[in-house]
């Protein structure tokens, strides 16, 4: 039996000295050394393990040492053998399931260098069962069917082994130690670098997520910056045509009074004269009458459409190159207490103001600019809510040096699709005619010309605009 089991070959050769004497045993040690055999050439041809083969290794392993450590165990309790040696050989087995499991765990862990490892822990830790704690039970056990009692072979065995082969055992005991320990610093030494370099790894996934954050949010102000220099240039541009326009309408509303008023002088000279039937086929013609009601008419809503086009210039020209009023330290809830006074006198009944301000909201502004852009921030949350009624929100507060005003409202929201085009100039979901799409840009340009921003903090349902400038302290420094 051992001569054809030692042609097996492999790293570990099977011999006599391994023989315990117990059949059972002895067949389940040498599946064991099979199995070490087959690890170890794979090991020399460098060929690794996949992660099947792996799964069905450790699978292996598992089965042996159910199997087995319950075959011991189970003889040596049925035989009676001492509880000293009962004790001391199931730690043992304890000890070689806690290294497996250590070992299949790092294995899960997609640890590269497991498989020389595992040989090099599996053949010490035989050696050692079979030469040791294995050799030690099956001399106890045949000197217990010898008659002796179970203590007294215990007792025996401990003083009369050999001093040899106790030193060899002791040797191997001492590198089946060290490669048990050795394990654990590799797996956990793996495990920390892994998880360092998940660690370094996130960290550069964020600094990367925050560049490019930083890179879109220069663009976005360049590109608000040249609109803005486009808005000035377009409003300085249209100022001195609209003027011309302006006082055109004038002249030409008086010119159409004149003629009015000389068509009627007309009238009375000609009714009852020879001309008069000539007279009044030439004002038919004419559609005179239409043209009298019609051309007032005309006037009125040309001078509407001019007086829009210089609020527009207007706004331009004011998110371009700010307020001209100086700037100093202001209350920002006085600001808006002022706007909302104006818009309480004039917003429908449905809706209700809800204000809560912090009177240690300070900033450095220009109290006509910034009531400019509160107003438009607040005609934006009236019409949100217009034709349905709702609640309209405002607060003011101060924080980790900064002074923010608040509006919010309980409309409908702000679509996510166009959330980061409407603070452009000219962006409206407005109809035509009802928005020129310039009250949050002009908010916008307000915030950054006081050194501050604007933000949408909420697009739905009820959207709220934070308008966000660097707070003064009580003696009037910044904080």
């Amino acid at each position: 039996m051992t001569t054809e089991r030692a042609a097996s070959g492999g790293p570990f050769v099977w011999a006599d000295y391994f023989e315990t004497g117990l059949t059972e045993v002895d067949a389940q040690h040498f599946k064991l050394v099979s199995l070490v055999n087959q690890l170890g050439e794979r090991l020399a041809n460098g060929r690794s393990l996949s992660v099947l083969e792996m799964d069905r290794v450790m699978g292996g392993l598992g089965r042996y040492a159910e199997e087995h450590f319950r075959t011991e165990e189970a003889m040596m309790k049925a035989r009676g053998i001492d509880p000293r040696h009962y004790t001391r050989h199931c730690a043992a087995h304890a000890e070689f399931v806690s290294q497996i499991e250590a070992l299949a765990a790092a294995i899960a862990a997609g640890q590269g260098s497991v498989l020389t490892e595992l040989v090099r822990y599996v053949s010490s830790w035989l050696v050692l069962h079979i030469l040791g704690i294995d050799m030690s039970m099956s001399r106890q056990l045949h000197a217990m069917e010898k008659g002796v009692g179970a203590a007294d072979a215990y007792d025996h065995d401990a003083s009369a082994a050999d001093p040899a082969n106790r030193a060899l055992v002791a040797a191997v005991h001492t590198l089946y130690t060290t490669v048990a320990e050795r394990n654990a610093e590799l797996i956990k030494a793996t495990a920390d670098l892994e998880q360092r370099v998940a660690e370094r790894t996130a960290d550069l996934q964020d600094a990367v997520r925050h560049l490019e954050a930083a890179k879109e949010e220069i663009v976005q102000s360049e590109k608000m910056a040249a609109l803005g220099q486009f808005a000035a240039g377009m409003a300085h541009e249209l100022n001195t045509p609209l003027g011309y326009i302006g006082g055109n309408l004038n002249a030409l509303g008086t010119y159409c009074d004149q003629l009015v008023s000389l068509s009627e002088k007309a009238d009375k000279l000609l009714g009852s004269g020879p001309s008069a039937e000539a007279w009044n086929t030439a004002c038919e013609r004419a559609d005179r009458d239409f043209v009298r009601e019609d051309a007032p008419q005309l006037l009125t809503e040309s001078r509407a459409g001019l007086e829009r086009i210089h609020r527009i210039v207007d706004a331009l020209r004011c998110s371009a190159g700010g307020a001209e009023e100086e700037a100093h330290p202001t209350e920002l809830h006085r600001i808006v207490d002022e706007v909302l006074e104006a818009h309480r006198a004039t917003a429908p009944a449905d809706i209700e103001f809800e204000v809560s301000c912090e009177a240690n909201a300070v900033a450095m502004v220009s109290p006509r600019g910034l009531a400019v852009a509160i107003n438009e921030l607040l005609d934006n949350a009236v019409k949100a809510v217009a034709g349905k009624g709702g609640v309209i929100r405002c607060r003011t507060g101060c924080s980790g040096g900064l002074a923010w005003l608040e509006i919010a409202d309980s409309g409908q929201g702000v679509n996510s699709a166009i959330a980061q085009h409407i603070f452009e100039p000219f962006f409206t979901t407005r109809a035509v005619g009802s928005g020129a799409g310039l009250g949050l840009y002009l908010a916008y340009q307000t915030a950054r010309q006081h050194h501050g921003y604007i933000e949408l903090r909420k697009t739905g349902p009820g959207a709220v605009f934070r308008l966000v400038l660097p707070a003064l302290g009580a003696e009037g420094a910044r904080v």
